[in-house]
């Protein structure tokens, strides 16, 4: 990389949410169990994967946007089978709008966040 190329913006995010105060910390650790399915998804250039405990009682959902640029997440595109589940803050940073169809997940360059639901 030369000196005039623009640094691309990589940076590591957490692998878990921190569950500081978290009411609901013993379900979402469940969720990061060895017994539970985690599987990465498509989220057009944001990095999503979603964790679901082995009882299938809780998905947590984790979004990092990579780029340079915002990142706009379609929640019920990105999980149609859950399209009608509300979702819950866990941790990171977003703000939200509400689109057809459902909300979208805005994120900023770098930024992450995890959010939870129950069936």
């Amino acid at each position: 990389m030369s000196p005039l190329d623009p640094a691309s913006v990589q940076t590591v995010w957490p692998q878990a949410p921190d569950l500081t105060g978290c009411t609901n910390s013993a379900h979402i650790a469940a969720a990061f169990a060895e017994d539970a399915v985690v599987r990465a998804l498509d989220a057009d250039g944001a990095e999503a994967v979603l964790h679901e405990p082995a009882d299938r009682s809780r998905l947590v959902l984790g979004l990092h946007n990579p780029s340079d640029g915002e990142a706009r997440i379609h929640l019920p595109s990105l999980l149609p089978e859950h399209a009608e589940q509300a979702w819950h803050f866990v941790s990171g940073s977003m703000h939200t709008s509400d689109a057809e169809g459902g909300l979208c997940l805005h994120l900023a360059p770098s930024a992450h966040v995890w959010l939870t639901t129950a069936p």
